[in-house]
């Protein structure tokens, strides 16, 4: 049954670990050089005590690559679309499954092989993945806030192609047609992760809420951390959110209007001498991996969860 299956996918392996190899020399190759630039730089404005600019002019040429290394972001889907969408669905739209049920395999065991592997394959991928981008953003990541580029390092991306395998292995045995499947793969996994990315993800810990003057902006703001909201707030406690109306602003203020050089006319110092302040409220850096390890988990058990639908559904359904 092993030889068979890879037989049947021994090409997507071929083909995945030699993009594989040519990620793994692209990330190697760049990742050393702004590793070195990195370290070069820290010690060049270490001497000088200048390093609080050490960002803005560092990487600055490098657009193109950290592009590329965002684009890793897909590759779970690519896993439920290529991998995990085909796996059963072909097998059942072009009947080779009842082949296989007659040649002294049996129906669990048949499942159970396929899914192994496919789950195998994506897990290893992943973690190779994720383990080369991780190591690439080090540089980066001193210099930012890591959860920028949350979905493309940690161990999340492991559990987004678990996921994305098992969502396309679902939802093929309930659909059995290629096509079909493909699209619906990729409408439910865009669906799910941008629901979590957005709804669940910055509430897996109860956020950090400051106030802060309105002249010296988030100076307090702890270093890199993921800013979730910015709003004003009255010297009553009232929430203006992000903007007044014209009729909110306290007697004095409506008159001042943004200048034209790109300042905001003095409203700042106007607001702030009738006591109102920036409520900001944020996820400390220091969160990161409780984070990655708590939609990790989710993604998990979603994709344990498809499984065993999976199994119930192939095993007791007739051929």
């Amino acid at each position: 049954m092993n030889f068979m299956i890879w037989r049947l996918h021994g090409n997507q392996a071929y083909f995945a670990a030699a993009a594989l190899v040519v990620l793994t020399t692209i990330l190697l190759v760049t990742g050393s050089v702004m590793a070195h630039d990195y370290a070069v730089a820290l010690a060049s404005c270490g001497a000088t005590s200048s390093c609080a600019d050490i960002g803005s002019f560092l990487f600055r040429g490098d657009g193109a690559i950290m592009d590329l290394v965002d684009l890793t972001l897909v590759t779970p889907l690519l896993f439920g679309l290529f991998w995990g969408a085909p796996l059963l669905a072909k097998e059942f739209e072009d009947g080779t499954h009842s082949l296989a049920w007659t040649q002294g395999v049996t129906r669990a065991r048949w499942l159970r092989t396929n899914v192994m592997w496919a789950l195998l394959a994506a897990a290893v991928w992943g973690a190779a993945m994720a383990a080369l981008v991780t190591w690439w953003h080090n540089p980066e990541n001193a210099l930012g806030a890591r959860f920028g580029t949350f979905d493309v390092q940690g161990f999340v991306p492991v559990a987004y192609s678990l996921f994305g395998v098992a969502l396309g292995i679902a939802v093929g045995s309930v659909i059995r047609r290629v096509l079909p499947a493909l699209a619906t793969t990729l409408a439910l996994f865009l669906a799910i992760r941008v629901a979590i990315g957005i709804y669940l993800r910055p509430h897996y810990e109860t956020p950090v809420a400051k106030l802060y003057s309105l002249l010296n902006g988030k100076a307090g703001q702890p270093a890199n951390s993921w800013a979730i909201s910015n709003s004003i707030v009255g010297p009553g406690g009232h929430n203006y959110g992000d903007q007044f109306s014209l009729n909110e602003l306290p007697k004095g203020c409506a008159s001042i209007f943004p200048g034209k050089g790109g300042g905001d006319g003095g409203m700042s110092s106007c607001l702030a001498s009738h006591g109102f302040h920036q409520l900001v409220t944020f996820q400390p850096d220091t969160r990161f991996w409780a984070f990655q390890g708590i939609e990790a988990a989710i993604f998990v058990v979603l994709a344990a969860a498809l499984i065993g639908f999976t199994f119930w559904r192939v095993l007791s359904r007739d051929a």
